[in-house]
């Protein structure tokens, strides 16, 4: 770290090839001279903290993966703006707008659950990355196509909006949100307990309709998962449903 301090006004590219000359240099040396690259004080703590893995590196093979290692360390202690996930907005009304669109998507998949939850002539479940899309299970992690994802997907990253509403009532964070009555109106505690179950049911109910393919074919098996997330889809249409009334009744922006 003492040897990067020169390096933190230069891109994250230069730092890393940096990090992996320095590896290089270390393998040569205990290559040849049979020389730990660690320090002894360091390499006690290492052994210490990681009993799985020797800190003496003894291969080639071994030492490609300590770069591998080193390399994705370092974006994470050097993490790169572009990178950064951008699900969707923190503006109170957009999140709250969100939620409206979550409880209309799940209202439509569940009004056409049997193009999405089906089972073919052999007894297996059919596709199921219609339903997945919409719960926001089949989704891009990071950059320019999670925005968009998080645009067309209002289930995707869901949780985002509820935090966005919940800061709001706590800090008043939004600068775009003028009228600040409903925050002191709205029951957070019941608003908290309906995130909750929300999140819990749009993940249990992703998840279902991922396994579901894996299910043993002519079995009552897929039969009895595609009821448990009918039923999830179903409480959670309810719970979002009774958000946005609580939002309605302490007269928050945007509903």
């Amino acid at each position: 770290l003492t040897m990067m301090k020169p390096f933190v006004g230069n891109s994250k590219i230069e730092v890393v090839l940096l990090l992996l000359a320095w590896s290089s240099i270390c393998f040569e040396i205990s290559a040849g001279l049979s020389i730990s690259p660690y320090p002894t004080k360091a390499r006690q703590t290492i052994e210490e903290s990681t009993t799985s893995s020797s800190c003496t590196i003894t291969s080639r093979r071994s030492m490609l993966g300590g770069m591998g290692t080193l390399v994705l360390a370092s974006w994470s202690v050097f993490p790169d703006a572009s990178f950064a996930r951008a699900p969707g907005s923190k503006d109170v009304v957009a999140s709250i707008q969100q939620i409206q669109d979550g409880a209309q998507s799940l209202k439509m998949l569940l009004a056409n659950w049997v193009d999405y939850a089906s089972i073919d002539d052999e007894g297996r479940a059919r596709s199921t990355d219609g339903a997945r899309r919409i719960l926001g299970g089949i989704a891009p992690q990071a950059g320019a196509a999670a925005i968009d994802a998080a645009k067309n997907t209002p289930l995707y990253r869901i949780d985002v909006a509820f935090v966005a509403v919940r800061k709001a009532v706590l800090e008043g964070s939004d600068k775009n949100d003028v009228d600040t009555a409903w925050r002191d109106k709205l029951d957070l505690e019941r608003f908290e307990e309906l995130a909750d179950r929300v999140i819990y049911g749009i993940q249990k109910a992703d998840g279902n309709f991922y396994s579901v393919l894996f299910a043993m074919k002519g079995t009552t098996m897929i039969t009895d998962i595609f009821i448990e997330t009918k039923k999830l889809v179903q409480q959670c249409i309810d719970d979002l449903d009774n958000m946005v009334i609580l939002l309605q009744e302490a007269g928050a922006p945007g509903v």
